[in-house]
């Protein structure tokens, strides 16, 4: 078998590792260029393994994750985005510029997020946080925009991308974002069910419209303002109410 059908072999091999390999204009006859996707190939294998990992312990040993530590799951969540962007194989990260776009989606998220309260308290629905503690509003405003986005529109979004397509890994995600919030109705009293209801719901357009802006513009910067507005809107209707 000479030179090119070699290179032609593992090109068809690494097809999935050249879906996420920044530099495609290299010719992938060029033996650097097939190690290089050979690497990346068997690193993003890892990457894939370590998300089924994570679904595994998030969601079946979610009470021996939680008696570790209350911020066990963040910690965790938080090393495994880290290693993903260790990695340096997709750049999600980058400046996002459809500033019409964003700005657009983040008036709208405001005032979702307001509604979304509004609404609650219209019908009774008690608000499990204690929304005066500092603690909850620096987890409402900024950690959960920041980690919650980082793991489903980025460390859990690319695995999906990869072994299906990037219209699939926005539904998938958004399914997932929104039962990681229901997933609290199998440890939490009766008397907050109501509300574990309402939050899935509304998880639902929030994943889908933060998931929009990484399905159309590839950059995750735009999903967590468009969370961030929504928990923002979602605070301001209750410090205001």
């Amino acid at each position: 078998m000479d030179r090119a059908a070699k290179g032609a072999k593992g090109a068809r091999s690494n097809s999935w590792a050249r879906r996420f390999y920044i530099s495609d204009l290299a010719p992938l006859c060029d033996p650097t260029v097939m190690r290089t996707l050979e690497t990346t190939s068997r690193i993003l294998g890892v990457w894939v393994g370590v998300a089924i990992v994570y679904l595994v312990v998030r969601f079946g040993f979610t009470q021996k994750l939680d008696a570790l530590h209350p911020y066990a799951s963040y910690v965790f969540e938080a090393v495994l985005v880290t290693l993903a962007l260790c990695t340096g194989l997709v750049d999600v990260w980058r400046r996002f510029g459809r500033v019409k776009s964003l700005a657009f989606g983040g008036v709208l998220s405001l005032i979702g997020g307001g509604a979304v309260y509004r609404l609650a308290s219209a019908k009774g629905i008690a608000i499990p946080f204690d929304l005066k503690s500092n603690e909850a509003i620096l987890f409402l405003i900024v950690v959960a925009p920041i980690l919650e986005e980082a793991v489903f529109r980025f460390f859990l979004w690319k695995p999906i991308e990869l072994v299906t397509n990037r219209t699939l890994a926005l539904f998938i995600t958004t399914l997932l974002f929104s039962y990681s919030h229901f997933h609290a109705y199998w440890f939490y009293p009766a008397e907050i069910h109501p509300f574990i209801f309402y939050q899935s719901a509304y998880t639902l357009g929030l994943g889908l419209g933060a998931g929009y802006f990484v399905w159309r513009f590839n950059a995750i910067w735009g999903a967590i303002l468009i969370h961030f507005m929504f928990n923002l809107g979602f605070y301001l209707a209750y410090a205001l109410s």
